[in-house]
């Protein structure tokens, strides 16, 4: 299994090099919808959707959404819609296993279906800003710290468990060395950046809040594959499970983030 994972990983470093770096915006928005449409298949599956058909259709409509939003020029406007529906995954995540609205299929689909929306609105605002490429790489940057961060500083002191049904590989400790990181690279974002005082303090508070969100994006999503008793959203990609379980932390950060940048005045 190791090889594919690291072939997967390269392919998928590309990918996200050409996407960030070569692809015009027309060809960049199109090729979002595309890995949208396929988390939205994904996200049918952690659903409770059992037939193919069912999934097709959801990541139909989901792709039709998108499409009539960008028509409409609404794409900054989905946005806003991002606070609530990252509020109630976080008192799904509270609340878990005694929560019971969320169980219904109808209410994940609901759910997934704006998440992924105003995910993809997110990057085509994104996209459509002057300072793109700085502005993404250090979203990706705020989401692999927040992980990364994690990850070691729960191995070395992770004793407290953030959310034991849910996810009991998480700790608190994890969740603030994660936060301790991304501070760290706002830190030395704001130096090369030349930034004030004022705009360092605004970006640290954009950063921790994007940060905070990443994890409530993996454990919700952990909650719905827990619920399904699945391990992976789907076998997509080689050794790395599906589309979801790379996504999950960005689908939560990006609408967040995109709206927090755009009401500080920098998109």
């Amino acid at each position: 299994m190791l090889l594919p994972r690291i072939l997967s990983a390269i392919v998928m470093a590309v990918l996200f090099i050409l996407a960030v770096f070569v692809l015009p915006a027309s060809s960049f928005i199109l090729a979002m919808a595309g890995v949208v449409l396929l988390a939205g298949w994904e996200w049918a599956r952690l659903s409770g959707v059992t037939h193919q058909v069912g999934r097709l259709l959801f990541a139909l409509l989901v792709g039709g959404i998108c499409f009539t939003v960008l028509q409409a020029h609404y794409q900054y406007r989905v946005l806003y819609v991002s606070p609530i529906l990252w509020g109630l995954a976080l008192y799904w995540v509270i609340r878990y296993p005694d929560e019971l609205v969320w169980r219904h299929t109808l209410s994940r689909l609901l759910f997934g279906c704006c998440v992924l929306v105003t995910t993809w609105s997110a990057l085509v605002v994104l996209k459509q800003s002057d300072g793109f490429v700085v502005w993404v790489l250090l979203l990706m940057g705020l989401i692999w710290g927040a992980d990364t961060g994690a990850y070691f500083a729960g191995r070395a002191f992770g004793k407290r468990k953030l959310a034991r049904f849910v996810s009991p590989g998480k700790s608190w400790e994890g969740v603030v060395g994660g936060l301790l990181l991304t501070q760290l690279g706002v830190v030395v974002f704001s130096i090369f950046s030349d930034f004030t005082v004022m705009q360092w303090l605004v970006l640290a508070v954009v950063a921790l809040i994007t940060s905070s969100v990443s994890v409530l994006g993996d454990l919700t999503e952990s909650l719905f594959k827990r619920h399904e008793a699945l391990k992976d959203s789907s076998h997509l990609i080689p050794g790395h499970g599906g589309v979801m379980d790379r996504l999950d932390s960005l689908v939560a950060a990006a609408p967040i983030y995109v709206l927090m940048l755009s009401l500080s005045g920098w998109l």
